[in-house]
This record gives structure tokens, sequence and C-alpha cells, in this order.
């Protein structure tokens, strides 16, 4: 009966073997189905002249038969690629069967030491091989494969540490997947701690160049824009508009610090991030130490099949500048965790950009401003207008009413034509009477409309100058309100900063 077990079951793990050998072989034929039908679509867009599409066909041909003779040289590493398809079906959630080691590939005793991760279970000793062979790449495949599959508890500190090194300006794909990982909170205490520790570490280090860019960055994501300004009437209000803004974007700072940090749930995220998954799949391609040059050629080599300028990026390529991801995470409102590390992370700036704010908004602000009128510059304060500059304003609109009409002259001239020729009616004849009463008709018109004039024009210096009076006093009033509102904001400013600081720690 044990006999028949037995054989029952070696026949069972060949059935096994030879079901995972054509779900490879078909996994490879599915990839070269794959290329051929990117070539073909590729043929099919090219445009341009003749030449340029020939060229361009040429090259794709080229690359295809490479490619071809590629794999032909690959199928001398089917047991490499056999691992990594069964890694693949790991990660998509499959049942694991036997595992053949690969002479100092690391992925065969990574996937041994993971086989039973979705139970919690993690073979230390297939591990401990596995970071022998490859410490870095054996550390991201754990962190990563348990943030998709669970037993995350099963991750070390120490094995943190080794996947998500010392930040530099760019972070790659697997640093960038990590840090996110661990600030969402999917690692626990360590994991958090670690990725806030890492984020200080590198904000610490910037250039004082740097660090001015990224505070300028930092105030368009956190105090995005004033949301309060002096009344139009003041002109800008001058040093009142910096006080004013400054007492106010301190307050808004406080809001958005207080509520990013408050946003801290304690627990992790309830999913994981879509990174995880495409870099450990990315860290599965990227084949044994072998393959490493051919597969590399692959990628260049579908990348001239499928049109594009660069081949496709590895788990280890560079991914995105750390200042962007850092900032990006201050805004991630859906992810609360990271959100709120990220602020702490960066502390010194927001203190230096809250301190800043605090200086500026307990200045005392100008005692008087100078606003432009339509005639002229008017002193005021909050009590009142500079009475000297209002005279002079007041003069120029006196000046502007005055009538600088010719009628007056018309009439004087009309006048004496007429009387000339009413001595002339009488030396000469009365058919000369008619004339000068003409002249005269016209010289007493022209004296009755000047007079108008002149009258409407001391209306208009009235109109005008009570008009100047009102403006001005709206201003002192404009101006009285803002020196109110600063005066009530300011007791505020310091309650703002402790605040800050506290949400900080």
């Amino acid at each position: 009966m044990s006999d028949d077990w037995w054989a029952e079951r070696q026949q069972n793990k060949r059935l096994q073997g030879l079901e995972e050998d054509l779900s490879y072989m078909s996994a490879s034929l599915s990839s070269a189905r794959a290329s051929q039908n990117r070539l073909k679509a590729e043929l099919s867009k090219m445009s341009g002249s003749l030449d340029q599409r020939l060229n361009r066909l040429s090259a794709a041909f080229d690359a295809f038969v490479e490619i071809s003779d590629l794999r032909v040289t690959l199928g001398l590493f089917d047991d490499h690629g056999r691992v990594r398809h069964q890694a693949k079906q790991l990660l998509a959630g499959g049942a694991l069967g036997d595992v053949s080691d690969v002479d100092g590939y690391w992925l065969p005793p990574a996937l041994v030491a993971l086989r039973g991760v979705g139970d919690g279970v993690v073979d230390e000793e297939a591990l401990t091989l596995a970071a022998a062979r490859d410490p870095l790449r054996a550390a991201v495949w754990h962190v990563l494969m348990t943030s998709v599959l669970g037993a995350r508890k099963t991750v070390p500190a120490a094995t943190l540490d080794v996947a998500l090194p010392m930040l530099t300006g760019t972070l790659s794909g697997y640093q960038r997947a990590v840090w996110l990982l661990s600030a969402d909170g999917l690692f626990g205490a360590a994991g958090e701690e670690l990725a806030r520790r890492r984020a200080v570490e590198y904000l610490r280090g910037l250039s004082d160049e740097e660090r001015s860019a990224a505070l300028a960055k930092l105030r368009e994501v956190a105090v995005p824009k004033a949301v309060v300004s002096v009344p139009t009437e003041l002109d800008g209000g001058g040093g009142l508009q910096t006080v004013l803004q400054a007492c106010e974007r301190l307050t808004v700072l406080r809001a958005w610090v207080t509520d990013a940090v408050g946003g801290y749930t304690g627990e992790p995220a309830a999913e994981v991030d879509p990174v995880a998954r495409q870099t450990v799949e990315l860290l599965i391609n990227e084949g044994s130490t072998v393959e490493l040059p051919l597969l590399a050629r692959e990628r260049e080599l579908r990348a001239v099949i499928e049109g594009k300028a660069t081949a496709s990026t590895t788990w280890d390529s560079p991914a995105e500048s750390t200042v962007e991801l850092l900032r990006a995470a201050t805004t991630a409102e859906d992810h609360p965790n990271r959100r709120a590390h990220a602020v702490r992370a960066h502390a010194a700036l927001l203190l230096d950009m809250a301190e800043g704010f605090a200086n500026t908004a307990q200045e005392p602000g100008p005692e008087s401003l100078s606003v432009r009128t339509r005639y002229g510059q008017v002193t005021i304060t909050p009590t009142g207008p500079d009475l000297a500059s209002l005279e002079r304003a007041l003069s120029s609109a006196d000046r502007a009413a005055e009538v600088e009409s010719q009628r007056r002259l018309v009439a004087y001239g009309a006048a004496g034509v007429g009387v000339l020729f009413v001595v002339l009616s009488i030396v000469a004849g009365w058919g000369w009477v008619f004339v000068a009463l003409g002249a005269l008709g016209i010289g007493l018109y022209q004296w009755l409309a000047d007079a108008k004039d002149r009258r409407d024009s001391a209306a208009e210096a009235v109109r005008a100058k009570e008009e100047l009076r009102k403006d001005v006093t709206r201003r002192v009033d404009a101006f009285a309100a803002t020196r109110a509102d600063i005066a009530k904001r300011q007791p505020a400013v310091a309650e703002d900063l402790t605040a800050i600081r506290a949400a900080l720690v």
C-alpha cells in the first residue's frame, strides 16, 4: 500500500512539473506573439518620408530578428525562466509547487521562503540563503511581496533598513515603493519611523539653494494663496498688505499642518499602493546575474520594435525626484498616514515658514499711507487726512474746474464793434444801426453764455471737492478698519505658532 502511495505521489509531482513547464512555455509563446503583434502595429502606424519609414522598418525588423536570436540564447537558462514564471504565479495568488534551485540565483530561495506567505509563514532558512546571495534584492522582495500577499509582520526592521537605504536627490523605483508602503503604515511603527527618518535625513542635507527651492514649493502646497487683502481704496496698502497677509497665512498654515498631522490613523492603509506590485514584477523580470545583459538587451530591442525612445524601466531605475515625492505626499489626502509622516518630515522647513510669517505679522505696519486720487496724492491716517495734502488736492480740483473760455473776449469785441457802428449810424445814416444792433446782440449772447459756463464751473468745482472729501473719508475708514483687523489678528500669532510647533514635534 505504501509503495502505491509513493508511486502515486511521484507521478503527481511529475504531472505538476509538466503542467508548470507547459504554463512556462505558454507564457513564452504569448510573449513572442505579443512582440509580433507590436511589430505589426508599429509598422501600421509608420509615417513620414519614404526614407524615414524604410529606416524605421529596417530597425524594427533587425530588432525582431535579434530578439528572436536572444530567445534562443535565453533558452539555455530555462531553469531561471521557470523560477521567474513561478514567482509571477505566486504574485498572482496561485499555488506554488516545488521550486528548483539555480546556482547563485537569489530568486529560488527567496521564492521558497515566501511560499507560505499567504498563511503568514516564512521560511527563515531559505530567506537567509537568498540574502546571502543578494541582500538588497532579497530584502526588497521580502518587503514588496509581503505588502501585496500578507505576512507583513514577518519583515524585521533590519530588512526594512536594507530595502530603504539613505535617500538621494532621485529615488529609484524600489526606494519609492518601500517609502510609500512604510509611510502608509503597512510595516507598523518601525516602518513609519524609518520612512520619516529617511525623509528628515534627506531634507536636512539639502544645500541652501535646494532648501530655498524646496521651501518655495512647500509654500505653494501649504499656503497656496492669500485669501485676504487690503481694500482697493488703499492702493495696495503698502506694509499693511504684507502684515495682514502674514497673519492670514500663518492661520492657514496652522490649519493645514494640524489637519494633516491630525489625520494620522495609527492603522495601516486599507489598500496597498499599486506601485508595490508593479515594482516587484520588475524585480522578477530582471533575471539572474548571467541573464542580466541578455534581458537588458531584450528590453532595448522591444523599445525599438514598439517605437519607444528608451527601454522600459527596471526595479532600480531612477523613478522620481525625492523632493517631489515628499511634497506630493504632503497633499495625499487619500493616504492620511503618508500625509502625516510627510508633513512631520518637513518640520524644519515648515517651522522656518511659520516663524517668517509670525515675524512679519507682528510688525506694527505704517501709521500713514499716501493714496492716489483724481486730483493728486493725499496722505491719510486712521483718524483723518493730512490737511496740507488734502488742500493741495482741493486746489487741484478748483483748477480743473476753471473756465478758460474765450466767450468774454468775444463779447467785449462784439460790444466795441456795436458801439462803432452806432457812431457810424449817427454820422453816416441810420442804416448802420441794424449792424450795430447785431454786433451788440452777439456780444450780449457771448456774455450770458460765459456767465453760465462760469456758474457751471463753480458748481462742478463744489461737486468735485465734495466727492474728493467723501473719497478721502472712505479711504480713511478703510485704513482704520484694516488696522483694526490687523490688531485683532495679531494676538493669535503666538498661539498659531505654538500650535504649529506642537503638531510637528
